[in-house]
């Protein structure tokens, strides 16, 4: 339980702890329910208190006045003004031009003489926590995204003082900043790290609604050892008013600096806020913070380090965790790591499962080192490996063929139901660590009788077609590797790379002559290749033939090449139909697809931004698409009507969930489409827990770089379907594109101004590779 006040504690803590009936506001208070890992027996003994009657009541309202009074000192308000707060391509907390006068403020005081007053103003409020007598300040990564103008400190005396930026942890979204001047500076009295424990009071403090007093929010401490091990937990009300402010015990001290976190551990600065107001709160121990300022003090930011090892696909507590391969040039490859070796343990702790690994590599940077003990068939290696901030850039091969999913063939992939997302909502299970797209070329199909190649499709303006390959081949070898699977060529791909020579020995179908080509493997096109009609009726008749191998006995009624839909205006009079899916209390979901018959599975595209877009102008829109294209459109319609928000996530995948069981989707062909408004949403639904998304189209904006950072793309990809016009706009545009590209996403542009058409030939080249 919480109890959350603004600007002080005084009356309203005393009336809340002497009867929750007390006449306060929301609000002033509030009470959560404890998150799943707090300890049952210390909320017990909470309710006892509250209930034992007004002195007991008193004590602890004293107790809390008392411990705010002594750390009091030690916060200050910092206001950010200027700098470029930037989340998911759109400005934030901009302040109109009338309002210009937190500039002239600046001036006023002659902090910032020469600062330039601009039409707009960005400004931020945050807090800090003073951590030496020379004016060093810890402070939340949250407000300070972006390069601020000027930063302001203000303490409870009403002194102010000009701010510059130390550096930044960009694990624990810390900053150290020091004042400009010397001034009359209290530094924070903190906790010796073995007396935190699990039950004791906590108290989240914030200097945001004014300077010279707390925001104030009680709880208890309800777990430690938290994301990744690097911060204690609080069921304490933590939001924007209190990050970077101190988390206290009831003798003043600080336990821990607040911090937006997410519990993957990651994201960007303000990754976790969702998580205010749930009785879920994080804050990095202050002994831990107070090291890292030590390093911070040297000037050079702290970067996540990255080992750059693929794992090989393993039960989520499986031991046996096993390299599937290694980042030329990376860190794991340059400590000798190879594919296939058993990871044993990392820095002398067993890897019994593999979130072991990811919590060690999660919670370090870059420059910091690791020790591998690995087993190599029966030797036994321990290997030292450097991590980096930034892996080489790998560009993956492209060489031109798609597979085709047959509505018979079978997946071993698994839709997660909204039940499974919202697990992941409260932070019971960890994220998509299983879920993961499978790349293309994967196991999807089996056959009756064991077969000796991989049905393809040579997609067109590809390497593959400019080497002048049928549209349809059975493969039987890549570069001498035999592919009697898609697995196998998934293998025998992994050494392939952009620019390298491949050798293909295939057949046409229906021919018992072998042939062999040789050509050369490019880079994923940057633009979306706008596909012939003779490559969609080559994709079904594959999924056909693939189909009769499950089924000897199934009568072939394959549609013919002619009766394919084209892509012009002849589709306007294709067959449709629209239903609607109702989801009980998430709303319900309307859905569009075609009844032309076909064996391919279709791909689901969701619209997540459509809620002031009449169905007819969607149905317009996308009718020429859904037969040539095989795909099932589907509207995801909330309650209230309303603009899609986090909180209907387990709506839209309960609809991916119901489209992919009664149309037999192709799970690879998930996508969603959304605008600069829902591009937040978009990503949270690919990352933000098991998914099948593997594709996110913005018909706006882009991907904030910071998102990005700490995500392996590959398998994934961008379609970003408009670019900005100004000349800010295009740098952050360059530098989203960039960072999606660095950590493998496949990132791509429309070939003309036809959004639906360029989003109906990116899903189906989603399987190609």
């Amino acid at each position: 339980m919480s109890i959350c006040m603004s600007g002080g504690i005084h009356k309203h803590t005393i009336s809340w702890l002497r009867g929750i009936a007390s006449p306060v506001s929301r609000s002033k208070a509030s009470v959560s329910l404890l998150f799943p890992f707090a300890v049952v027996p210390a909320s017990l003994l909470i309710l006892a208190l509250l209930f034992s009657g007004n002195t007991r009541a008193d004590e602890l309202g004293n107790a809390v006045r008392t411990a705010v009074g002594k750390a009091d000192p030690s916060i200050v308000r910092l206001r950010v003004i200027g700098g470029e707060q930037s989340i998911d391509g759109e400005k934030v907390n901009e302040v109109d031009a009338r309002d210009r006068d937190v500039a002239m403020v600046f001036q006023s005081y002659a902090l910032y003489p020469n600062m330039t007053i601009y039409e707009k103003v960005n400004s931020l409020v945050t807090t800090g926590v003073v951590i030496s007598d020379d004016g060093e300040i810890l402070t939340s990564q949250f407000a300070l995204q972006g390069n601020p103008e000027a930063i302001l400190a203000e303490d409870k005396t009403g002194n102010r003082a000009n701010l510059r930026i130390i550096a930044t942890d960009r694990v624990r979204r810390m900053v150290l900043l020091k004042a400009e001047k010397k001034g009359d500076w209290t530094p924070a009295s903190s906790t010796a790290g073995e007396s935190i424990q699990i039950g004791q009071w906590s108290i989240a403090l914030g200097r945001f609604y004014q300077a010279e007093a707390s925001n104030v929010s009680v709880g208890i401490l309800s777990a430690t050892g938290r994301i990744h091990g690097m911060a204690i937990q609080t069921d304490a009300k933590v939001s924007p008013v209190n990050y970077g402010g101190p988390l206290i015990d009831l003798d003043g001290r600080v336990l821990g600096i607040l911090v937006p976190l997410s519990p993957r551990g990651q994201g960007n600065a303000s990754s976790g806020i969702e998580w205010y107001d749930s009785g879920i709160g994080f804050a990095i121990p202050m002994q831990d913070a107070l090291k890292i300022a030590d390093r911070l003090r040297n000037g050079k930011d702290l970067k996540p380090g990255r080992l750059g090892v693929k794992l090989a696909s393993a039960g989520m507590f499986s031991s046996d965790i096993r390299v599937a391969g290694v980042v030329p040039k990376g860190p794991a490859s340059i400590a000798g790591l190879q594919r296939n070796d058993q990871l044993v343990s990392v820095d002398g702790r067993t890897i019994e499962r593999v979130s072991i690994l990811e919590e060690a590599v999660a919670s370090r940077y870059s420059g910091d080192s690791l020790t591998l003990q690995v087993k190599r068939g029966s030797e036994s290696l321990s290997l030292k490996v450097d991590l980096m901030d930034e892996l080489p850039v790998q560009v993956p091969p492209y060489l031109g063929f798609t597979t085709a999913k047959s509505k018979k063939s079978k997946e071993s992939k698994v839709v997660p139901g909204a039940d499974a997302i919202a697990k992941i909502l409260d932070g019971a299970i960890p994220g998509r660590s299983n879920t993961k797209p499978v790349p293309a070329a994967e196991k999807d199909q089996t056959s009756a009788e064991k077969s000796d190649h991989v049905a393809l499709v040579v997609v067109n303006d590809s390497p593959a077609s400019h080497a002048n390959l049928p549209a349809r081949i059975e493969l039987l070898k890549l570069n001498d590797q035999q592919t009697t699977s898609l697995s196998e060529l998934k293998t025998a791909l992994s050494d392939v790379t952009a620019d390298s020579k491949v050798k293909v020995e295939y057949r046409v179908p229906g021919s018992t002559d072998v042939k062999v080509d040789e050509f050369a493997a490019e880079a994923r096109p940057e633009v979306v290749t706008p596909l012939a009609e003779e490559v969609l009726a080559a994709i079904e008749l594959t999924a056909g033939a693939s189909s009769k191998l499950v089924e000897d006995d199934e009568t072939n009624n394959d549609p013919p090449a002619a009766a394919i839909p084209s892509n012009g205006a002849a589709d306007a009079n294709a067959d449709l139909q629209r239903k609607e899916m109702p989801l009980e209390e998430r709303g319900k979901a309307v859905i569009f697809s075609s009844t032309v018959p076909s064996k391919t599975s279709p791909g689901i595209v969701i619209l997540v931004s459509t809620d002031d877009v009449a169905e007819e102008q969607i149905l317009n829109r996308w009718r020429p698409f859904l037969a040539s294209h095989n795909l099932v459109v589907a509207v995801p319609v909330n309650p209230e009507k309303s603009a899609l928000s986090a909180d209907d996530i387990p709506l839209v995948m309960t609809t991916i969930q119901g489209i992919a069981s009664e149309f037999k989707a192709d799970l690879r062909r998930v996508v969603v489409v959304g605008d600069a408004d829902q591009s937040k949403l978009c990503w949270q639904l690919a990352f933000g827990g098991p998914s099948p998304v593997s594709g996110i189209a913005l018909t706006s904006g882009w991907i904030s770089s910071a998102e990005s950072e700490s995500i392996d793309g590959s398998g994934y990809s961008v379609l970003l379907l408009t670019s900005p016009g100004d000349a800010q706009g295009k740098a952050l545009f360059a530098e989203s594109r960039s960072a999606l590209l660095k950590t493998g996403f496949w990132v791509a542009r429309p070939t003309e101004d036809d959004t639906e058409r360029s989003v109906a030939d990116w899903t189906v080249l989603l399987r190609a590779f």
